[in-house]
């Protein structure tokens, strides 16, 4: 295959391994800022239940997680959600999901940039912009430079990580003798839980970074599958683990909410050097997150492309550096995303971190449910030989649906709006694409069939004259 038919038609090289596919989705989630802003977000609203909305939001997205397995043991192509509405469902449908997913791979990655900003600002007193600016600098070197360089600075960072939260839940609890609390809440209404199980999702529902690299991945239809279930696990399982810690060092000593500051919590108690790790935990996790979930952006970009939703010049591939122009176009939306959160939330890094936060898990909630009805229409298919198949996506459908509508009903109205709004305008694009296709087609057909009656009657002429 010469260059130029490659950068047009080639498929992405199969170079990540399962090691490497693990790490760099629990990078995507990073579990440490997540507990330091998802999570905290969490206990601000349940108290002693915070716990147990991350272990409840880690079912939801093992659920959907156990979908997801299924398909991507059957389309190992890139493109991810966008190819199994694409490929399941309707090619409309397929846009509308792709269009979804790019809001919420987006969204979440940015608001990691956020939240790093946030937590660096309040400790260093430096601008939250400046901040956000050389994080992303950072994670868009490693984008454009490749999958390879991702993955072995994922591999190391994810190690440090995964260390850090262990030892910070250890010693939380250590403080208190191990004191054990029950971390049921009493007097919680129902909706406020169900957000709190949303902000809870949102640290192991990291794994979305990694269906959209499944045309990447050595032996995909072994390695995805087996990278979704073990990142969810250790991500939700650890962060809960950390949080209850947190919380047993809180109402051991009886902090309240508003008194909160976990940042100076951890210096006050276990000195600088600790913090010193958090800081650049911190700073670690917001490099980590935005770069795994560019690298998820950019790939569903070029599938869509290469599906004709998206311009020609963004499934051009390169044999080092992948999809490059998707990639370009990537960090330019994730900078308009956090300098423009940042100014439209008065330089409040933290209210800009939750707006983007709550968008992405919203988007989250809906892509995940195009993937379930995408499962249920294959089962549908042989029900007789996929009835668990047919359980699993019905459950899932339920479960995500309730969770999507108790969210809407208790977010504010603007991040409704908009993320409805989102919604339409991708059916509306859906609509134009497909009429401009029906146009092509129309005008190939005529243009063919006036070349048909040319070529007879050129025929004919030839004919008369001899």
């Amino acid at each position: 295959m010469n260059r130029d038919s490659y950068e047009h038609h080639g498929e992405p090289k199969r170079v990540i391994g399962v090691t490497d596919l693990i790490f760099i989705s629990l990078g995507g989630q990073s579990p440490f800022l997540s507990v330091l802003t998802y999570g905290v977000e969490a206990y601000l609203l349940v108290g002693r239940g915070a716990a147990l909305a991350i272990i409840l939001g880690t079912v939801l997205v093992l659920l959907n997680g156990m979908v997801v397995y299924i398909l991507s043991r059957k389309f190992t192509k890139t493109g991810g959600y966008f190819t199994y509405a694409y490929y399941t469902l309707t090619k409309r449908l397929g846009f509308e999901t792709g269009w979804l997913y790019l809001l919420y791979s987006s969204m979440y990655g940015s608001a990691y940039v956020l939240g790093a900003s946030y937590i660096l600002s309040t400790i260093l007193h430096i601008s939250a912009v400046i901040i956000a600016v050389v994080i992303l600098l950072i994670s868009s070197i490693f984008a454009l430079l490749g999958i390879k360089p991702t993955a072995k600075y994922a591999i190391i960072a994810s190690l440090i990580e995964i260390g850090m939260m262990t030892a910070l839940a250890i010693l939380f609890m250590y403080s208190t003798r191990f004191y054990i609390y029950n971390p049921i809440p009493s007097n919680i209404s129902v909706t406020t839980f169900a957000l709190a199980i949303l902000f809870g999702s949102s640290i192991p529902t990291g794994y979305g970074s990694i269906t959209p690299l499944s045309g990447e991945v050595k032996n995909p239809e072994r390695n995805v599958p087996k990278a979704i279930i073990t990142v969810i696990l250790i991500g939700g399982l650890l962060s809960a683990f950390d949080i209850y810690g947190i919380t047993d060092h809180v109402i051991y000593f009886n902090l309240t909410a508003n008194q909160l500051n976990l940042i100076q919590l951890i210096e006050d108690r276990f000195g600088i050097i600790t913090l010193a790790f958090v800081l650049f935990a911190a700073a670690n996790d917001g490099i980590l997150a935005t770069l795994s979930f560019m690298t998820a952006t950019s790939r569903t970009m070029f599938a869509m492309s290469r599906g004709g939703f998206l311009p020609e010049l963004l499934g051009k591939l390169e044999s080092v550096r992948g999809p490059f122009n998707s990639v370009l176009v990537t960090i330019v939306t994730y900078a308009m995303i956090v300098v423009g959160g940042i100014l439209i939330a008065g330089f409040n890094a933290f209210l800009a971190f939750t707006i983007a936060g709550l968008v992405s898990l919203l988007a989250n909630i809906f892509v995940h449910l195009a993937s379930d009805f995408s499962l249920l229409k294959l089962s549908i298919i042989k029900i007789r030989k996929r009835l668990s198949w047919f359980l699993l996506s019905l459950f899932a459908i339920a479960f995500s649906s309730y969770e999507l509508l108790q969210s809407i009903r208790t977010s504010p109205p603007v991040i409704v709006y908009f993320f409805m709004g989102t919604i339409i305008l991708g059916f509306l694009a859906a609509e134009v694409i497909e009429m401009s296709k029906e146009t092509e087609d129309m005008e190939e057909d005529r243009n063919d069939r006036s070349m048909k009656r040319r070529l007879r009657s050129e025929d004919e002429k030839q004919e008369k004259a001899t």
